[in-house]
């Protein structure tokens, strides 16, 4: 290509680079969120600029379109003067010491365990992890700021789940490799592709949301049920057997908590009607793609034996066991459970642990281990803690907003339990409005008036039945 043609292009891509660099730099709250909005896109540089799959420059290989946001956002925090007071409580401060803790001890497993220079990876990973958090719980300090990052969430989710519904329809069409579709399962937008199904695990509760509001229009109930609907395919269209039950489950757990006597009706139906689905879907089972097939492969119906692809899981328990055995205080180091896998199992294939509790007490040993597992219970009793004070003032708008923040959260955290999910970053954003937002609601409150009508912190973002308490 001649220079001129090259030079077009470059002032082309650099002009609105420019804009949006400086636009965040003045404004950080609209760098967060597009990073937000970019949480759906975690395609690698490496893979945007054409390397083949695991070649090109390590840092190409673990860079996506939203590190640089973060990193302006970050550079406009800093340059921001900030009058807005503390960004979070004694507990949200906890919770962002402990997982700094959690990379110390990090640091201290990679260097007294048998990984090597892998471990660094790891630790730039969990490191970016703890500032993006942060970043995100300094900026969402005012009602107005919640009103737009959840808003940009929402469009993040509309994006995600778009995605996979229409890699999901080009598996169903025939085409195995595409830009959503990964051999033979979807992916979306995002570099692996059990991060589509934790993603849009984790905001379908904010979908339910609007569609569970008795305040919300037809038309709006209407859009946001076809989206937790094309959320669901894509998550089947993905192959995973962990993500269709835990996507089912979330939204049954929105059902629960807004309505109980219609989740008990619908819970119902789905028993009545289980057994029939399931033997009509075993019996054209062999004839759908691979992705879909895979996504309901549990058991050999002839002997009743865990299925071939199961097969792996066992031998991470097995390695598990010699590794914490033989490594309990530190681990192994991040990121080198995978290499134990064919020294325990003879044959077995080198993968990490599918689950992330037991992966990080295999890698960080009983120390890390124990410092990330108070790290999560401690946001969840934050969540509960909002779900419980939220039902006790009879704010709707609060309620709601506690609902789907604790069935998000609770539902990425038992995803963990079948896959490795402590690198993805909706995961830390999803921890981050566990730290912010039941704190920014809290001062709201506090300020405001008994009788002054403000405009709710949440407002807009979960229409519901204005309080009159």
């Amino acid at each position: 290509m001649d220079s001129i043609p090259l030079l077009a292009l470059a002032v082309i891509a650099a002009v609105p680079a420019v804009f949006i660099g400086a636009r965040v730099i003045l404004y950080p709250i609209t760098g967060l969120c597009l990073w937000v909005l970019l949480l759906p896109v975690t395609r690698t540089v490496a893979d945007l600029v054409g390397y083949p799959p695991g070649e090109g420059p390590i840092v190409l290989q673990k860079l996506t379109l939203g590190d640089p946001v973060l990193l302006l956002t970050l550079a406009g925090l800093l340059n921001e003067r900030r009058s807005a007071g503390p960004a979070y409580d004694r507990q949200g401060r906890r919770i962002v010491w402990l997982l700094a803790a959690f990379c110390v001890a990090s640091v201290a497993s990679a260097t007294l365990g048998e990984t090597g220079p892998e471990s660094l990876i790891e630790l730039a990973t969990y490191s970016w992890l703890c500032l993006a958090l942060v970043v995100i719980c300094q900026l969402i300090s005012s009602p107005d700021r919640v009103r737009r990052v959840l808003t940009a969430w929402r469009r993040a989710g509309v994006i995600g789940c778009v995605a996979g519904g229409v890699g999901t329809l080009l598996l169903w069409r025939g085409s195995m490799d595409n830009v959503l579709v990964q051999g033979g399962r979807v992916a979306g937008l995002f570099e692996g592709i059990n991060q589509l199904q934790s993603f849009v695990i984790a905001v379908i509760p904010f979908f339910c949301a609007r569609l569970f509001s008795r305040a919300a229009s037809r038309g709006t109930r209407i859009l946001y049920g076809a989206l937790v609907v094309v959320g669901f395919v894509g998550v089947v269209g993905s192959g995973s057997r962990a993500g269709v039950v835990f996507a089912a489950l979330s939204v049954w757990l929105m059902l629960l908590l807004t309505s109980p006597r219609l989740a008990a009706v619908w819970t119902c139906a789905a028993v009545l009607f289980a057994g029939s689905a399931w033997h009509l879907l075993g019996k054209h089972l062999d004839e759908l793609p691979y992705g879909i097939r895979r996504s309901f492969s549990y058991v050999q119906e002839d002997t009743l034996e865990l299925d071939e692809l199961s097969i792996g899981r066992a031998d991470q328990l097995r390695t598990f066991y010699t590794v914490f055995a033989e490594h309990p205080l530190v681990g192994v180091g991040p990121g080198g459970f995978a290499a134990w896998v064919p020294r325990v199992v003879p044959g077995g294939k080198a993968q990490e642990m599918h689950n992330s509790y037991l992966g990080v007490l295999g890698e960080t040993g009983a120390i890390g281990g124990l410092i990330m597992l108070a790290l999560l219970a401690d946001a969840m009793a934050r969540t509960l803690r909002f779900l419980w004070w939220a039902s006790r003032v009879r704010d709707a708008d609060a309620l709601m907003a506690a609902r789907a923040l604790f069935v998000s959260y609770a539902s990425i955290l038992m995803y963990g339990m079948l896959n490795y999910g402590l690198r993805q970053r909706h995961f830390w954003f999803v921890v981050a409005l566990t730290v912010a937002v039941p704190h920014v609601y809290g001062q709201w409150r506090a300020r405001a008036r008994v009788h002054a009508r403000r405009t709710r912190p949440l407002y807009g973002v979960v229409p519901c039945v204005e309080s009159q308490a």
